[in-house]
Formats: structure tokens, sequence, C-alpha cells
């Protein structure tokens, strides 16, 4: 008798089901398209820029703004605050009072320096981050940090973080990023200003 080949119903149905397995495992990665980027992923590169800002403030020093000009040298990340040097719906910006006229993120001020931070990334002499096209189209960032604009978070030599109003973060505040339904959140501690996911 000739020997059949062939393959059996079952293995049919059992290669289909892990295909059909692998198809729902791998099609969300698939449909964001190659540059998209995950809440938790922009979330690094927030708790990052924080930390820039920070950094920045505490290394004031190194900067031409004598102390009798400014002495409280302080930097600010504002989050989706009117900013006429980075004009989007969505967006955060991080920028210093250099002159110490109250205006934050003057370019350029009297003296014709940039009131912001250099761009790492891209070089640029304004930091300013769009949410609303590129890898983070589609991105929220929602926190309250109390004072007249909830939206700024303001760091000063000594790295602690402050409300708009110069009042020290009595508490923790989170902050709350979403796309859909992806969520993230980072932490802003009072008096160290330790900014990390939990």
């Amino acid at each position: 008798m000739a020997k059949k080949t062939g393959f059996t119903l079952i293995e049919v149905i059992m290669v289909m089901a892990v295909a059909a397995i692998l198809f729902v495992a791998v099609a969300p990665s698939m449909l964001k398209g190659a540059g998209a980027v995950s809440a938790l992923s922009f979330a690094k590169k927030l708790r990052s820029d924080m930390r820039y800002a920070q950094t920045l403030a505490m290394t004031r020093y190194k900067l031409n703004t004598p102390p009798s000009v400014n002495p409280e040298f302080r930097y600010r990340i504002r989050f989706n605050a009117a900013d006429a040097n980075c004009p989007y719906a969505s967006q955060y910006t991080i920028v210093n009072d250099a002159d110490g006229n109250g205006l934050w993120g003057e370019n350029p001020n009297a003296a014709g320096a940039v009131e912001s931070a250099r761009d790492p990334s891209t070089g640029d002499d304004y930091f300013c981050v769009r949410l609303d096209s590129g890898n983070f189209s589609g991105f929220t960032i929602s926190a309250n940090f109390g004072g007249a604009e909830p939206g700024v978070l303001e760091f000063d030599t000594y790295g602690r973080p402050y409300n708009s109003d110069k009042t020290a973060l009595a508490s923790s505040v989170t902050v709350t990023i979403t796309r859909g339904v992806e969520s993230a959140s980072i932490l802003v501690t009072p008096n160290t200003g330790r900014v990390y996911t939990p």
C-alpha cells in the first residue's frame, strides 16, 4: 500500500492558531509604525528632560549672568504654556529668566541672549518638544504643580522644585503622560527634586 502524505486537519488548525496568536501579539506594534514611541519610552525622555532642567539650574555658575543681575538663577520646564518661540498647541519647553525681568524664555532678551536651554538632541538654541507631530504625536502631559501657572515646574540653584509662584512643593507631584489607552507616570518629590518613574 502506498504511503499517504499530507497534513491532518488537527495540524492545519494548530498552525493557524499559532499564526493567529503571533499576529495578535505583533500587530499593535506594527500598526503604530516604525517611529512611534511607547508611553513608557516617552516618560523616560520627559524624565531625562526634567532632570536636564534641574541640572542647568544647579550649574548656573557656568553661565555668563552675574549674580548681581540674577542672584536666583532658575530654570523652568513648562507644559503646554503659551510660548511665541514654541507656538504649538501641545508642547513643553525648558526656559530661564537670565536677565531677571520676570519674562521667561525671551528670544532674545535685552542683552541679546536666548533664555532657554539648548536642546542636546537637535542643537537648537531654544528647547521645544512638540507633541502634535513626529514620534511624540498624540501624547498629552498633565501636571498640576500649583501656582498661577499649574503646568510649570521650576528648579532653584540647589535643584529644589518650586511652582510658578516660587513656592516650594509641599508634597510629591505626579506628571501623567497619556496617548490613547497607554499611560505612564513621573513623580517629582519635594525638597530634593528627585524625578523618577514609579
